[in-house]
């Protein structure tokens, strides 16, 4: 189905036609008699024109695309102190803490002015929530339980 036009990219038309297959999932979508959530996207046509195709998809589908986790992140809710420091680093990304003041996940003693600067000092000489007797076992140990907060 193709419309000429602005369009609402918000709207969710009723769809006419036979079923469609969902854009994402690529499931049958069936109508049975009630509109189908669809997806406008906005091409461009030839010379100075723009076309835009409807495409059928589920609603849930469709959430679940715009939810944070498929764009950047862990899509769990970031947990402050009340002076901004983020508390509950272990459960997060690195998208969510970069840059950002964070709270050692492995002690909870220091704060990091910007994560991850400062991280391998703290672990190798001061923290006390790791293992190992030097400093490169220390790191090491830090970068096992906590790798994925680290771009």
């Amino acid at each position: 189905m193709t419309r000429r036009g602005p369009v609402d990219l918000l709207t969710v038309p009723r769809a006419d036609g036979p079923d469609d297959s969902c854009c994402f999932c690529g499931e049958r979508v069936s109508r049975a008699g009630r509109a189908v959530p669809r997806l406008a996207l906005e091409l461009p046509g030839p010379g100075r024109t723009r076309l835009v195709r409807d495409f059928a998809c589920h609603e849930a589908c469709f959430q679940s695309a715009l939810t944070p986790s498929h764009r950047t992140g862990s899509g769990r809710p970031v947990e402050r102190a009340a002076d901004g420091v983020i508390v509950n680093a272990a459960d997060l990304t690195a998208d969510d803490l970069v840059n950002e003041r964070v709270l050692c996940p492995a002690c909870g003693g220091m704060t990091f002015a910007q994560w991850p600067n400062g991280w391998d000092a703290h672990a190798s000489h001061r923290c006390p929530g790791l293992g190992g007797s030097t400093a490169p076992a220390r790191k090491a140990d830090f970068k096992k339980r906590f790798g994925h907060l680290f771009r």
